[in-house]
């Protein structure tokens, strides 16, 4: 005998048969519009109602784009320069353009942004993030055998656009074409990458079918804990309309949650019976261990740590050093993952600003890790193990903006302190002192 299951979310089977033909081997794609165009691995529209419904993978999204693009940068290269400036300057404008490009690649696999330039000085002046959903590759044939490659803007009710991508070198019949910036391809394909959560698909549809049948439940009404079963003899004649009166008080007063059933006996000898019987889901613990396990493999596809998203469900000792050990991790991962856009700007600066130095995009410090490190280096201090001195140089890096110089020539920055206190036993003047007293009071607060 066959068992037919009614599915908690019909959708689901449909998403994975479009995601299963989507990545199907292909190169290109035949268009009404278009000859030939190429589409993303996984269709940007599939990608979005996944996305849109599943709060911890947007979150996800979000966190690791602001963790490797939304930091200092800062450019290596053997000698200052005007162009290093200029350089510097338009990142820093554009950074949120960006950040949002960034999103998109990991949503979608790729992100694309238009390259503004300034008329004067034929230099980049501004990005504009191009919305993803609007955008697929086109290819087209030279008489030469070659193939070039365009991004169009498909936007309903306007006329398409089509722009260079600033990857490859067009021939002069192209100039007038805006130009867009990639981000994408190289691993895969060479315009797209799988989006990084799609190998916790399953997890992510299983995630979002359960917030359906959650919110379904609410809808349908209350929902039963249990069946209070009253069995008793039957009412006296003159008393039956007040007893049952009296029930419906009582229920009403109960409030959600539990099933009333007066059942009233023929029998006039049978004693009055009070019986509870329990309704259990005896799926939910199987239900709600599942969606930890969802929102788990979600992480796991960025590589990010609960605590990053602010859930702190482990519980530490003082001296645990789980946290720190936990970021040190993370912050490698996130050095990884900058390493390809770090190549992406370096060619952007090397072919529009002619500017040959290399970007290196700073991981942030975490508060967790820098209060960590930060309190160890006060500690040896405030313990008479290192010097004013070393205290200041070791502490200085956390605190970019702030300025705490060390005069090599004041003997008091050689000294060693305890709890603030002078453990040597020179003599020293006034001014010595004086040097000190603001940086003793930043260290002390």
């Amino acid at each position: 005998m066959k068992i037919n299951y009614t599915p908690l979310n019909s959708s689901l089977d449909i998403n994975k048969r479009q995601i299963q033909t989507s990545i199907a081997p292909k190169t290109t794609k035949e268009d009404q519009d278009y000859k030939y165009r190429i589409d993303p691995i996984v269709s940007v529209s599939i990608s979005q109602n996944l996305i849109l419904q599943n709060n911890r993978l947007d979150k996800s999204i979000r966190i690791l784009a602001q963790d490797v693009i939304l930091n200092e940068i800062t450019y290596l290269s053997d000698s200052e320069s005007d162009i290093e400036q200029t350089v510097a300057s338009f990142w820093k404008n554009n950074i949120n353009e960006l950040y949002k490009q960034i999103q998109e690649f990991y949503s979608y696999g790729f992100g694309a942004s238009e390259i503004i330039f300034d008329e004067e000085t034929g230099l980049p002046k501004e990005l504009y993030q191009i919305p993803a959903e609007t955008l697929f590759i086109k290819q087209e044939s030279n008489r030469d055998g070659t193939y070039s490659y365009y991004a169009v803007q498909k936007i309903n009710g306007k006329p398409d656009v089509k722009m260079k991508l600033s990857r490859f070198t067009y021939d002069q019949e192209d100039d007038d074409l805006p130009t867009c910036f990639w981000l994408g391809g190289g691993k895969t394909s060479e315009f797209y990458e799988i989006p990084y959560w799609l190998p916790a698909f399953n997890s992510i549809s299983a995630k979002v079918a359960l917030d359906e049948l959650n919110a379904k439940k609410i809808n349908e009404g209350n929902l039963m804990s249990g069946i209070l079963v009253i069995r008793r003899p039957p009412a006296i004649e003159g008393e039956k309309e007040e007893t049952k009166k009296n029930l419906e008080d009582q229920m009403t007063d109960a409030g959600t949650g539990i099933l009333v059933m007066d059942l009233e006996s023929f029998n006039t000898e049978i004693p009055l019976e009070v019986e509870y019987v329990p309704i259990s889901e005896q799926n939910y613990s199987y239900l709600s261990e599942l969606a930890d396990r969802c929102d788990e493999d979600i992480l796991a596809c960025f590589s990010i740590p609960k605590v990053r998203l602010m859930i702190d469900d482990v519980t530490e000792s003082m001296n645990s050093q789980k946290s720190n050990t936990i970021y040190e991790i993370y912050t490698k991962s996130l050095e990884n993952e900058q390493l390809p856009f770090e190549i992406e700007i370096n060619k952007f600066n090397k072919k529009y600003f002619k500017y040959n130095g290399v970007v290196d995009i700073e991981t942030p410090i975490f508060s967790d890790k820098k209060d960590v490190e930060v309190g160890a280096i006060l500690n040896l201090f405030n313990n008479g193990i290192l010097t004013l001195g070393e205290t200041i140089k070791a502490v200085s890096p956390y605190y970019p903006k702030l300025q705490l110089d060390v005069n090599e020539t004041n003997p008091l920055f050689n000294e060693r302190y305890y709890n603030g206190r002078l453990l040597g036993l020179n003599n020293y003047s006034d001014s010595d002192f004086s040097e000190v007293n603001e940086v003793m009071a930043w260290l002390q607060s």
